[in-house]
């Protein structure tokens, strides 16, 4: 081929390849969190060009709505989005989050992007009187819950209101059991699977460890921590009843030793927080090193 042709064509494909090289200098950093997110394929941020500049879309494939927070830092020629933007969105369905656009044209854009999402169930859509963890028809403690392991007789190392872990509104009512490693850690309630951690070694990086995350009909969730690295049995957006297998008891996160951490939750006021519950077989009938039984 003649020299003159070949340095030709090469000048054409560099200068064809250009934008696309631009383009992705200027794709977002994913933060972990969002890498999560998106390989669990439930709620998916969704990012494309347009005319009217860089839109983010979420889609919700749960059948249950939830909130979702995007977040654009150390951002660079950006225009848009300058504060965390927090929405409901609808089960089955798409939302538009936010729009941005290059502040001055002819330069890169760049940011760190972070989304993360939770369920947002709505209480007080079952039938009057039904009962729930959150109070049978508005009051009293509620649904009772099963034992969250499939058998045997353990210590209870710290309940409700304990001085060392239990004393913020995210735990104030989760309770404890000390349990060995490998322990077969089960469902106390029928519900979805909406986020699980099954990779984590040791004592970091997050304070939960491993864990199994379950939205109930109601608007609450209930919450195993400390699981076994790798033992994580279900996976996100899977439907699970009483007695399900979900997973083994661990020593991951922050924990002193082998133990279960259950803990049920609801939103209040935008904020996840511990909720009194209470179970079908009361806690008294386990030995409670907290209070000093042997």
């Amino acid at each position: 081929m003649d020299r003159r042709l070949t340095a030709l064509i090469t000048c054409l494909t560099l200068a064809l390849a250009a934008p696309a090289a631009i383009q992705a200098a200027e794709t977002a950093t994913l933060t972990k969190a969002a890498k999560s997110t998106a390989r669990k394929g439930q709620v998916k941020l969704k990012v494309r060009t347009a005319s009217e500049g860089r839109i983010f879309e979420v889609r919700n494939d749960f059948d249950v709505p939830v909130r979702v927070e995007l977040r654009l830092q150390r951002t660079v020629n950006v225009a848009g989005a300058e504060r965390p933007i927090r929405q409901v969105v609808e089960p089955r369905s798409t939302v538009r989050l936010a729009v941005i656009r290059k502040r001055q044209q002819g330069f890169p854009m760049h940011f760190d992007q972070s989304f993360s999402y939770s369920p947002q169930l709505p209480v007080g859509t079952l039938p009057a009187g039904a009962e729930t963890a959150l109070g049978a028809a508005g009051g009293g403690i509620g649904y009772g819950y099963a034992w969250p392991w499939r058998q045997g007789i353990y210590y209870v190392t710290q309940g409700a209101g304990g001085d060392f872990s239990h004393n913020t509104p995210k735990g104030r009512y989760a309770v404890d059991i000390a349990m060995p490693e490998g322990t077969p850690i089960a469902a106390a309630r029928a519900g979805t699977v909406i986020d699980v951690e099954n990779g984590q070694f040791g004592h970091g990086p997050s304070p939960s460890g491993n864990f199994v995350r379950i939205a109930h009909e109601d608007g609450s969730q209930s919450a195993y921590l400390h699981l076994r690295r790798g033992s994580v049995k279900v996976r996100t957006g899977e439907r699970v009843e009483v007695g399900t297998l979900l997973a083994e008891s661990g020593n991951t996160g922050r924990s002193t030793g082998p133990h279960l951490h259950f803990v049920v939750q609801a939103y209040e006021g935008g904020d996840l927080v511990s909720i009194p519950f209470r179970f079908i077989r009361p806690l008294a009938a386990l030995p409670n090193m907290a209070l000093g039984d042997r």
